[in-house]
């Protein structure tokens, strides 16, 4: 399984949704969970998101998705 870098877009390389865009954002503040942005392109402007509740589910739902996400520096 790949890290999960909240807070930097990633290119997904394999796994579901190979070739698109990824951003992980920490949303405790409003929510207590995260969001998962996933987009076609880098500046997200079409794409959708996904929300899970704490980082156990988040590490679920990348394994689930079998990603293997190349990180921006």
């Amino acid at each position: 399984m790949t890290d999960i870098l909240i807070g930097r877009v990633g290119k997904i390389i394999s796994g579901d949704e190979q070739g698109r865009y990824i951003k992980v954002v920490d949303d405790a503040e409003n929510t207590g969970g995260f969001l998962i942005l996933i987009a076609d392109d880098i500046e997200f402007r079409s794409g959708y998101d996904n929300w899970v509740e704490d980082k156990d589910a988040l590490n679920r739902y990348f394994l689930e998705c079998e990603w293997l996400i190349n990180w921006s520096r």
